[in-house]
């Protein structure tokens, strides 16, 4: 805040380095887009292999499959299911056993379980089952570097049985016939190869003593033992999966070792797509390896089981783990401190109930494509009008629509979206009992409705409903969600000859029109959602402070101490309060970064939970939220959140307490006091309700000053000349035969300890020691008015450690911060802080760990800058 010194570590960044940056912002805009579009692909493809295979089968030979299967065998299956998921508990005792942690093993085990069911089914898109060992974890003390520890070591028991298993299958075991003879002469080395890169983990664990060190994070190597345990558990675990599905397979179909080895092959098919739980990839890969085996019908039926047993029923155990952890734990606070490990939270419960609450959507629109039971349909038909039914069968589909649509509100904790899914699933609660007496399905719906009904008090965000963005997954997701159920309409009703006048048929044993009608209205309903989001206006997502806002905001910052706030008076910030308007921040948009100046102005407990509101606003709109210049007591209210941290620099602050010019210290302030004496230039303080009679000379000297540099105003972290703004506070001003020669406005912390300056300019006549001399005055009026620190603002850049172990952006910003003097005066800002003699305090930038860090300095520079042109030039 000195001397209009830009805080900002890119401030004159070059051409090149621009076109970088936005090569860089396309980069993010496509790798957010691609794996939902991969996944998309994949799904079309397998949508494609499940259509062509599904031609010689219909839905009710699925049905018979399914009631075929005996019940002993679906016993077996839920045995092996849950042996599988006790194994699968045994990644994160192994994990800790290789720590050292002292957590105890039930706990432990409830995690893993959690976390494996939430993993296993959702996928790391929604529900992260990184972000459930978090939140367990760290409240039993382990930290996030030890968590990051086990994320690894899991990964590498995971891969482990699956390369060993696969090796053995693909070298030993017979290869499918549909294989050509190239696919099958490469197969055993394609084993041979999966079975050396297993033996070489275990050989690496002989022989490395010494721990890796990527990016300044230390991995150690299992000993051998704990190696080989790694094997054996994931082997048995990939072993109990594969178990499930072979047990409800006919006893006709495949050997277990043919099935192992097309198992495994799918499962690495939906690991590549990306979509959670490889739903319709992995069931496309089976058919086609499957298929020489055994009946279409057959194949169906067992993946259909498989998909219940083995993901849905233990998805739902995790979520309502969540849920009755979050009721027992709401006002609980996590602290965690370090890097994130790409997305932890805080609150998971809302998360949770929006996964609930789009199967609930899936459910009602697979109903609505298949058709009901007809004897229930009798049984319903001497009590209501038919009528009624073709109604409560229309309505259930469009309810299964907004419900797909209202758990992305579910998900961003938004009241209004909670009494609309409530009021939804009543909805779908009738129409499930009305159109076929289908009391399974509104048992399900009503499950749905009673993990929400408890769960009010998490939903506290009063935004509007749809004024935030639906993201690239989201969109997939609900298209794909109506585009399987229409699809599944069709398979079911292809025995069905279409003709126009099946529209308007309607009586009880017509369900293809039924069908037709219901698909035909979700699909106008979804596409109509589309197209007013496409058409409607754009909130304004970023207004300027108000008058009431900066009411509010000056009774708030004199309740604080530090001087960073006052730049609101600025007007440049929009302002954003947390409910009870006892806290706010301050902050600017460039591009897709929303950026908060400093941390929240406030008490901390308010703090807290506005910074999540904050977070989740700009989540809202795409953005990609950053608290700049923020400080290390805070970092921990960040961390909960799942930000990564970045030093950016070091603050000056002098301490007056003590503070004197005699002695060597301050030798050369006090010659520059001396010197303006014998010029008789004088230095006095103008009080803020005088400084409107000086201004036009204060506008004179900021002209001469930005004339003689070259400059332009700055804006947002820095002050420009602005009469309103100047007017607010007191202006320090040194003057020679009343004939004003440099000012400085003062920032004066509202407790009386901080003191500080913004806009600090001198005019081309003044004399060379004119801003020493300001300073030295200024340091001792402060003193005199009791202040008991002078802050000289960041240095940026400065201070960042180099070693062998520093992050990436540590020695960026150190070759930036000694070779960048034709951009900006780094070394420069810092020894002339340093001459001052000054306590340094290091200040952070907090960002989402998944962005680009330099992307986000280059939209920070520029919107101090005014925009990326006036940057440049």
């Amino acid at each position: 805040m000195v001397a209009d010194s830009p805080g900002d570590p890119v401030r004159n960044v070059g051409n090149s380095r621009l076109k970088t940056h936005r090569a860089s912002a396309l980069k993010n805009r496509l790798r957010a887009w691609l794996p939902p579009l991969a996944g998309a692909l994949l799904l079309i493809i397998s949508g494609w292999i499940l259509h062509r295979e599904l031609q010689s089968v219909s839905y009710r030979e699925v049905r018979q499959a399914l009631h075929a299967l005996p019940t002993s065998h679906l016993l077996l299956a839920l045995l092996f299911t849950a042996l599988n998921y006790l194994v699968l508990s045994l990644y994160d005792q192994l994990a800790f056993r290789y720590l050292g942690g002292q957590v105890t093993r039930a706990r432990i085990a409830l995690t893993a379980l959690t976390s494996y069911a939430i993993s296993n089914s959702v996928g790391f898109a929604v529900l992260s089952g990184t972000a459930v060992r978090h939140r367990f974890y760290s409240r039993w003390g382990v930290s996030a570097a030890d968590l990051a520890r086990i994320i690894v070591f899991n990964s590498s028991t995971y891969w482990l049985g699956l390369l060993a298993l696969a090796g053995w299958s693909l070298a030993f075991q017979p290869t499918p016939p549909i294989q050509s003879g190239l696919i099958r002469a490469s197969v055993p080395w394609l084993g041979g190869l999966c079975l050396a890169l297993a033996t070489a983990y275990l050989v690496l664990s002989a022989l490395r003593k010494a721990p890796f060190q990527v990016r300044g994070f230390e991995i150690r190597v299992p000993t051998p033992p704990v190696a080989f345990q790694q094997v054996l558990v994931s082997m048995a675990d990939w072993a109990l999966a594969a178990a499930v599905l072979h047990t409800l397979l006919p006893e006709s179909g495949p050997s277990y070792g043919t099935l192992l080895g097309a198992f495994l092959a799918a499962q690495v098919f939906g690991l590549i797509s990306h979509v959670p739980g490889g739903l319709g990839v992995f069931e496309g890969a089976m058919l086609l390896f499957l298929g020489p085996y055994l009946p279409v019908d057959q194949i169906i039926a067992a993946l259909i089981l498989f998909r219940l047993i083995y993901y849905i029923i233990p998805l739902v155990f995790a979520l309502l783990v969540l849920l009755g952890d979050e009721a027992q734990h709401r006002g609980e606070k996590l602290v965690t401190l370090g890097k994130s490990l790409g997305g932890y939270s805080t609150r998971l419960a809302p998360r949770a109930l929006s996964v609930f609450t789009f199967l609930a959507g899936l459910l009602l629109l697979a109903s609505g494509a298949t058709p009901a039971d007809q004897s229930r349909l009798l049984w319903l038909a001497d009590i209501l009008p038919v009528g009624l039914f073709e109604a409560s069968h229309f309505i259930g589909s469009l309810v299964g629509v907004a419900l797909l649509v209202l758990a992305q509100a579910i998900s961003r904790r938004i009241r209004l979206g909670y009494y609309l899914v409530v009021a939804a699933l009543l909805a779908g609660i009738m129409a499930s009992l009305l159109k076929a007496a289908d009391w399974e399905e509104a048992m399900v719906l009503a499950c749905v409705l009673v993990a929400l009904v408890p769960c009010r008090n998490l939903f506290d965000r009063s935004t509007t409903l749809f004024n935030g963005r639906f993201s690239p997954g989201w969109i997939v997701a609900i298209v794909a969600a109506l585009g399987s159920s229409i699809w599944l309409g069709f398979f079911t009703f292809r025995h069905v000859e279409y003709s126009n006048d099946l529209w308007w048929q309607v009586a009880l044993n017509k369900d293809a029109p039924r069908f037709l009608r219901a698909s035909v209205g979700a699909a106008v309903a979804l596409m109509g959602f589309g197209l007013w989001r496409l058409l409607r206006p754009v909130s304004p997502v970023a207004e300027l402070s108000s008058d009431e806002a900066i009411a509010d905001a000056t009774r708030i910052i004199n309740a604080q101490a530090d001087t960073l706030p006052l730049l609101v008076y600025l007007r440049d910030k929009a302002l954003w309060f947390n409910p009870d308007h006892t806290a706010f921040v301050m902050y600017g948009i460039r591009g897709r970064t929303w950026v908060s100046l400093g941390d929240p102005v406030g008490p901390t407990v308010p703090a807290q939970a506005l910074i999540r509101d904050f977070v989740e606003h700009a989540d809202d709109f795409g953005g990609v939220p950053v608290f700049y210049q923020v400080k290390p007591q805070q970092l921990f209210l960040y961390a909960e959140l799942g930000m990564s941290f970045a030093k950016l620099g070091e603050e000056a602050r002098v301490p007056l307490e003590g503070f004197s010019l005699q002695g060597r210290r301050y030798r050369d302030l006090r010659l520059a006091i001396n010197r303006l004496a014998k010029e008789h230039v004088d230095f006095r303080i103008v009080d803020a309700a005088e400084v409107p009679a000086i201004m036009p000379q204060l506008k004179a000297v900021s002209d001469d000053w930005l004339a003689s540099k070259s400059a332009s105003e700055k804006g947002f972290s820095l002050g420009f000349f602005d009469a309103d703004y100047l007017s607010h506070m007191p202006v320090a001003v040194l003057e020679q035969e009343g004939r004003i020669l440099a000012f400085a406005n003062l920032l004066c912390g509202p407790s009386g300890e901080e003191l500080s300056v913004d806009l600090m300019r001198f005019a081309s006549f003044a004399p060379r020691s004119a801003m020493d001399g300001l300073f030295a005055h200024l340091f001792l009026w402060g003193q005199a008015q009791g202040y008991q620190w002078f802050n000289l603002g960041m240095a940026p850049l400065s201070g960042l450690e180099v070693s062998p172990v520093s992050p990436v952006w540590a020695r960026l910003g150190r070759i930036i911060y000694r070779h960048g003097e034709s951009f900006y005066n780094f070394g420069g800002i810092r020894s002339f802080k340093a001459k001052f003699h000054p306590v340094w305090e290091s200040r952070y930038i907090a960002y989402p760990g998944e962005s680009s860090l330099l992307l986000i300095l280059a939209d920070i520079a520029a919107l101090s800058a005014g925009s990326y042109w006036r940057l440049l030039r």
